[in-house]
C-alpha cells in the first residue's frame, strides 16, 4: 500500500534525479547551442582581421577585447570566454599555436576542434594560406548554421503541432456541442 510518505519520497527522488541529471545536460545542450551559433561570427570576424592585416594573436585578443567591452549588453557568450581564456594563456607566455589547439580541445566540439588544430597548425607553419583556409572555413561555418536555423525551426513548427490539434478539438467542441443540443430538443 503506497502512503503519502512514500509519494513524497518517489517525488524527492525524481527531483533529485532531475536536478542532479538532466539538469546539467539541458545546460551542456544549450552552451553547445550558443557555441556553434557563435562559430560562424567568429570565423568570419578572423577572417575580416586577418585580411586586413593583423597577425592571428593579434586579431584574436582584438575579438576577445570587443567581447569584453559588449559583455554587459550581450550577455555571457560561451565561447568568446574561452576566447578570451586563451588570450590569457597567450599573454601569459604560452606559445599562440599550442594555446590555440588547447582552446579546441577545451570547447570540445568538432567545428572549434577543427578550428583550434588550422590555427595551430598556421602558427608553426607560418600564415601563407591562412585566409583562403578561413575564408573556406567561414563559407561552410555559414552553411552549417543556415542548416541548424532550418532545423530549429522544423523542431518549433513540430512542437507547435499539439497546441494546434488542441485549438482544433476546441472549435470542433464549440461548433458541434449547439448542433447536438438543437438535435436532441
Amino acid at each position: 500500500m503506497i502512503t503519502k510518505a512514500g509519494i513524497l519520497v518517489l517525488l524527492a527522488g525524481l527531483l533529485v534525479y532531475w536536478i542532479k541529471i538532466e539538469r546539467p545536460k539541458e545546460e551542456k545542450k544549450k552552451k553547445e547551442r550558443q557555441m556553434m551559433a557563435d562559430y560562424s561570427d567568429i570565423i568570419a570576424k578572423l577572417t575580416v582581421l586577418t585580411g586586413a592585416g593583423l597577425s592571428l594573436p593579434q586579431a584574436w585578443m582584438r575579438l576577445t577585447a570587443d567581447y569584453e567591452a559588449k559583455k554587459q549588453k550581450t550577455g555571457v557568450r560561451y565561447a568568446f570566454e574561452e576566447m578570451a581564456a586563451t588570450g590569457r594563456q597567450i599573454q601569459n607566455g604560452v606559445s599562440p599555436g599550442r594555446a590555440f589547439g588547447e582552446f579546441g580541445r577545451r570547447i570540445g566540439l568538432h567545428a572549434y576542434i577543427k578550428l583550434g588544430n588550422l590555427l595551430e597548425q598556421n602558427m608553426k607553419k607560418g600564415t601563407k594560406g591562412l585566409s583562403s583556409m578561413l575564408q573556406a572555413e567561414a563559407y561552410q561555418a555559414f552553411e552549417e548554421r543556415k542548416h541548424q536555423v532550418r532545423r530549429t525551426g522544423e523542431e518549433i513548427s513540430t512542437r507547435l503541432l499539439v497546441p494546434m490539434f488542441m485549438m482544433f478539438g476546441v472549435v470542433l467542441i464549440i461548433i458541434l456541442v449547439p448542433a447536438l443540443l438543437s438535435l436532441a430538443i
